[in-house]
């Protein structure tokens, strides 16, 4: 971790160098040689640090240096902090404040001096201090490694073809939990008495495994007639938005004037709503990961199924507290603690993870199950080893990981869980088996709350902000920023360290989160690395208790936010001892209705100038973000996603080092953000997210919005193109994703979406647009995700759509066409498709073969529809249908197998799939489903 701390403020001070070389006039030459030293001090920190948890002279050291690399930035940012606030002064010649001026200017020529000389010292203070550990370190024996670090650097950029095996979806097959599935599975169908299973046991034991086999059981899939829904509680749930996630998963998705009527109700209604629903269907509800008794006292109220032995909904609760299981009591309550694998069992998990495809000799098969040993039975930390051993093939490597799991933290260890500290050990020990420029990736995720499913967009903003990730082009190697932070994601989930939670459309993940245990080991290695500290008013942690985490070291602070509101979550007094603070990251994980105005944000930004992430997504504050903001002329990563601020100030301008603006701020009905037309003067600006395409913003004096001075733009998402100056945009040549929408052809937008550099485009557009030029989209490759509204006048051509394109939606374009025998060959992408709209068009044909990669389809607002023919083959991969307000008579007999299909009037032939809970819904109470042929009558 020490060597990528280095290696980070080593690049800083060089572009320092630089680009700020006025503010470092007279010590320039001084930065220089520091950066070497710290360069000439990565050499030996590979071996170092590979060595650390051995010898605890060697960790001394090597936190020392640490330290001393954050100090030569600290150092040197303040200098050009105050030079920077000196040259802001104004001179007004003639002016009445002339004269203070000159007075206030001979001042500063003496504190320059001053300043110029504590710096020149200090730096050479720290330079010599770096060399004398330096030698500390070859005299002890530590060997350089500049050929490996060189050969590191190179391989680190490079994405590895990885197996795609994402935990999620890897529960095709599981190990030691056939008979548990076996068994639980008949009892949510057979067992007409227990309403509620339980499946508790210790953390990494499987239980949201076992949960979700059974949630997706084709008999339990059949049984649960009104639907499904999985909610995941975690420890820092909010009960609102848990209920309503279980009710909007349980209301049909045509069903908008329900869905739109629930969220509009109180938190009280929405507990008698759900309870309502579960009484009248038969439901099936996955509650995972319930924390404490408390907890599900805030949720109970919901849920009359452990009262009530006539409900036909049953829940399944997944828990780690036994407490919870005591609460509960036996009436209606059925319990289950999977088994902890066996030796034997355990081994071909292993197998299964870390070589699925190959043999391994009796020699390693030994010391693989020596390693089993300290697994406990424990499935995480077997799979977690797996992804240690998967890149190694020799015996020696197999003897050097065994070794390492032995002395892993020594007599030193920081967990005191006496039950598993020798699966701790696995599992901080897979930690010290990543290569340098993975640790702090891994340390950074513990950050976040335990549970939290983390945005991966996000997150590749907040490494490159925070220097964990290279920006400079030759470590880049020819990828964008953003590609390389995705490999480093990648490997981490290769190694089992990190679970993706969702995918995208194109098979990337999207969300992801650590497990418990992996959550822990972050933290205690981050905490111990003074990497990253945590101040959590969500369990009453007190000012008092936080203090002595505090200091003039941290660097990282991560504060959740409580039922008190955010005023108090600051206290000046507590983090007044922070001067150096670099990155700053609110969560609110608790409802609070208390709103707080941005002074809050005022005082942030006076505390710590020397701020480069600012994270404020979702919390409540209202009102124009303050001028100060301007003073942190450091921030790389501002986020104001989610907040209600209502206006942006001019000094926003003054981030000279922000890389990634976040303003996708919270839809307010008739509210308008506004913004100065001054964003393109961010010339460092790489990601920006202007307000979301359903928010109206306004830019002063009614302009159109510049921004064509961000010549290092990667990323532009919510542009309206008919409220920004397009021909600006022709000039951004590292521009790689676009998402925006546009009503009427503006000039130059065909050009700058055409550009070579953009990989993908997510466009939402007006259907008129084809009548002014049918072929406007015709060469844009870059297409993925298209969105049509409007109505759409011209004849359709296959040659108007890109091949590229992944999604595509029709809304209310009321079009005269089928548009299937024009798409089905067209489009060989295509994984997602909605068609609403059809006018007057009666048959639907789609030809053998056609759609090939298609898993998503709906189809609606088409009453004249009354006929849809499917050849043979047509649409293999598809796993979801949906068909609302139409007149279909008869499902296709060419439909695939097993997919999942909601109708609404219900389509004759949907008796075959048996998946639809409307159809479903009328069966369990005795009545005659309600189809599209009975709508005639």
């Amino acid at each position: 971790m020490a060597e990528s701390t280095v290696k980070s403020a080593a690049e800083w001070l060089g572009k320092l160098a630089v680009e700020e070389v006025k503010y470092l006039y007279g010590v320039r030459d001084k930065v220089e040689r520091l950066k070497k030293e710290l360069e000439w001090m990565q050499c030996f920190l590979s071996d170092a640090d590979a060595r650390r948890h051995k010898d605890p002279l060697i960790r001394k050291w090597v936190s020392e240096i640490r330290e001393l690399a954050y100090d030569a930035e600290d150092i040197t940012e303040k200098y050009i902090l105050r030079v920077y606030n000196k040259d802001k002064q104004p001179f007004h010649l003639f002016s009445r404040a002339t004269l203070m001026w000159f007075l206030k200017w001979f001042c500063c020529l003496a504190r320059d001096a001053t300043a110029l000389h504590e710096i020149g010292s200090d730096i050479d203070s720290l330079a010599h201090n770096i060399k004398e550990l330096r030698d500390r370190l070859q005299t002890y024996g530590v060997k350089t490694t500049y050929g490996e670090s060189a050969s590191t650097s190179a391989t680190q950029v490079r994405t590895k073809e990885l197996r795609r095996t994402y935990s999620h979806l890897e529960e095709e097959f599981v190990i030691g939990l056939e008979d548990d599935i076996l068994e639980l599975s008949n009892k949510l169908v057979n067992d007409h008495h227990h309403k509620m299973v339980v499946i508790s046991g210790m953390p990494g034991l499987g239980k949201t495994t076992l949960a979700r086999k059974l949630y997706h059981h084709s008999s339990v899939r059949n049984h649960f007639r009104g639907g499904f829904a999985w909610a995941h509680i975690s420890q820092h749930f909010q009960t609102r938005s848990v209920i309503l996630g279980i009710l909007l998963d349980l209301i049909p998705d045509d069903d908008r004037e329900r869905r739109d009527q629930v969220r509009g109700l109180e938190d009280g209604q929405l507990h008698g709503e759900l309870y309502q629903m579960l009484k009248e269907k038969s439901y099936l509800v996955v509650l995972d990961d319930v924390w404490t008794t408390v907890d599900w006292k805030y949720l109970q109220a919901a849920f009359p199924i452990i009262h009530d032995q006539g409900i036909a909904s049953k829940v399944v609760l997944t828990t780690r507290n036994h407490d919870i299981v005591s609460a509960l009591g036996d009436e209606l309550v059925l319990y289950h603690e999977p088994k902890l694998l066996d030796i034997e069992t355990s081994w071909e998990l292993l197998q299964k993870k870390a070589f699925p495809d190959e043999k391994v000799t009796v020699d390693l098969e030994q010391l693989g199950k020596e390693m089993l040993k300290r697994c406990k039975g424990l499935p995480l930390a077997v799979v977690v080893l797996g992804g240690v051993l998967a890149n190694k093939r020799t015996l020696d490597d197999w003897k050097n990981v065994l070794d390492n799991i032995r002395s892993y933290f020594g007599g030193d260890k920081f967990y005191d869980r006496s039950y598993n500290n020798s699966v701790y050990d696995v599992l901080g020990m897979s930690y010290y088996d990543l290569p340098y420029h993975l640790k702090p990736c891994f340390l950074h995720l513990g950050v976040f709350p335990e549970d939290f499913e983390i945005p991966v967009q996000k997150l590749y903003r907040m490494w490159l902000a925070e220097g964990i990730v290279a920006v400079d082009g030759k470590a880049l190697g020819g990828k964008s920023s953003v590609e390389v932070a995705e490999g480093y994601l990648n490997e981490l989930v290769e190694r089992r360290m990190v679970q993706a939670a969702k995918l995208t459309t194109e098979g990337k993940v999207k969300t992801c989160r650590l497990h418990d245990l992996m959550w822990d080991v972050s933290m205690a290695i981050g905490r111990g690395e003074n990497f990253v500290s945590v101040i959590d008013h969500i369990h009453g942690q007190s000012d008092v208790e936080a203090a002595p985490m505090l200091n003039e070291h941290t660097r990282r602070l991560t504060i959740y936010v409580g039922q008190q509101g955010l005023e108090s979550s600051l206290p000046s007094s507590l983090l007044r001892n922070t001067p150096n603070l670099r990155s700053l990251l609110f969560f609110q994980v608790r409802e609070t209705k208390e709103e707080s105005s941005t002074k809050f944000v005022k005082d942030i930004c006076n505390e710590f100038p020397l701020l480069r992430v600012l994270e404020l997504e979702g919390l409540n504050i209202r009102g124009e973000l303050p001028r100060e903001i301007g003073n942190l002329i450091y921030l790389r990563y501002l986020s104001l996603r989610g907040t209600d601020v209502t206006s942006l100030p001019a000094s926003i301008s003054n981030l000279m080092c922000l890389e990634t603006l976040d303003l996708h701020v919270r839809w307010v009905e008739n509210l308008k953000i506004k913004l100065p037309n001054l964003l393109w003067k961010l010339k460092r600006l790489r990601h920006l997210y202007l307000p979301k395409l359903t928010v109206q913003y306004q830019i002063e004096n009614d302009e159109k919005l510049r921004l064509d001075g961000l010549s290092l733009l990667e990323t532009l998402k919510g542009v309206n193109f008919n409220k920004v100056e397009v021909e600006g945009l022709l000039g951004l040549r590292k521009m790689r994703e676009v998402s925006g929408k546009c009503s009427c052809n503006e000039e130059n937008m065909v050009s700058f979406l055409n550009s070579p550099s953009i990989k993908r485009i997510s466009l939402w557009i007006n259907g008129s647009l084809f009548s002014q030029d049918p072929m406007i989209l015709s060469k844009c490759e870059s297409l993925r995700i298209l969105r049509i509204g409007g109505e759409i006048t011209v004849q359709f051509k296959p040659e108007m759509f890109p091949k590229s394109l992944i999604n595509l939606m029709f809304h209310s374009t009321q079009f005269g066409q089928d548009p299937m025998p024009i798409l089905e060959h067209r489009l060989p992408l295509l994984k997602k498709m909605t068609v609403a709209g059809l006018c007057d068009v009666s048959r639907m044909v789609c030809s053998a073969a056609g759609f090939p990669e298609l898993t998503d389809l709906v189809i609606g607002a088409s009453p004249s529809l009354v006929e849809w023919r499917m050849g043979q083959g047509a649409m293999p991969k598809l796993r979801s249908l949906g068909i609302f307000k139409t007149g279909i008579k008869k499902l296709p007999d060419a439909l695939p197998e097993g997919i999942d299909i909601t109708c609404r009037p219900c389509v004759p032939g949907i008796e075959r799939f048996g998946t639809c809970p409307h159809y479903k819904d009328a069966l369990s109470k005795g009545k005659q489903p309600r189809f599209t042929v009975d709508e005639e009558n």
